[in-house]
């Protein structure tokens, strides 16, 4: 791509597998990098050459970011970091600028895993410390997605289930063995947001995001349990199987089941 081509969403969505959601957020990821410009009536457009040093500079920023967004996390869980902490601090022990932490205490105060201490310094959630916190994420999880899926008027659309089984396939026909810790918790993630899409009501999906966002910090500590995660997803394609017939009460119960026996970093 040249500078000054569009950036089209649901084009990107499609070569990416991907819903428009985690593409809205990475084209924002990338304006606020420079690499590309929101442009009136046109959506965002690529604003430097991708080869260019300004381009590769403003990359590696975002790789070092990721590291150390994952390395606080591990950190915090192994009891490394304590519950309060100074922003010069974690600059310190995670060699980051002033920018780059506060990009990145944005996003974790976004996730709802930090918050901004009254004058000074910086709090992490009280779940992070608590050893109940995956299996409580569960528990509630085990409420909400069943009960989305019997929603009156529920529907996921034949085009989503097909998109969705797809991916699946492909993961199972041999991509899972490339796929990153990361990633693997990434696409379980999804596909259960796209479940909840299903019905009208948006506070199913609100909720189950901010679970995710805080269930993702426990994926960076923990090895991926693989037979588990290939179980589950056969899961999903027998949840997929069921909605398309119709058959939505038997759906939420193979839900209910699943969320019992979720592997720690599949995403469910």
């Amino acid at each position: 791509m040249q500078p000054g081509d569009r950036l089209i969403e649901q084009r990107l969505a499609d070569e990416l597998d991907l819903s428009r959601g985690p593409i809205r957020l990475g084209l924002r990821a990338l304006a606020t990098a420079g690499l590309a410009k929101s442009e009136p009536n046109c959506g965002f457009v690529l604003a430097k050459d991708t080869r260019s040093v300004a381009a590769e500079s403003a990359l590696a920023t975002f790789r070092h970011g990721d590291e150390a967004y994952a390395a606080i996390a591990v950190d915090r869980l192994g009891n490394r970091l304590p519950a309060n902490v100074t922003e010069s601090e974690l600059m310190r022990r995670y060699g980051l600028s002033r920018p780059e932490l506060q990009r990145l205490l944005d996003r974790t105060a976004a996730e709802g895993w930090m918050e901004r201490m009254p004058g000074y310094g910086w709090r992490f959630a009280e779940m992070l410390s608590s050893p109940e916190a995956y299996e409580q994420s569960l528990a509630f999880r085990a409420v909400i997605e069943p009960a989305a899926i019997t929603q009156p008027g529920y529907r996921l659309s034949s085009g989503t289930i097909e998109r969705l089984r797809q991916r699946h396939l492909r993961i199972l026909g041999g991509e899972f063995e490339q796929m990153s810790l990361s990633e693997v918790f990434q696409s379980g993630c999804e596909f259960h947001e796209e479940i909840m899409r299903g019905t009208d009501n948006s506070f199913f999906l609100e909720a189950l995001k901010r679970v995710n966002s805080i269930r993702r910090l426990f994926a960076y500590g923990t090895f991926a349990d693989r037979p588990g995660v290939r179980r589950h997803i056969k899961d999903h394609l027998r949840m997929l199987d069921l909605l398309e017939a119709g058959r939505n009460a038997d759906a939420a119960k193979l839900m209910m089941r699943h969320l019992r026996h979720s592997p720690l970093t599949s995403g469910g």
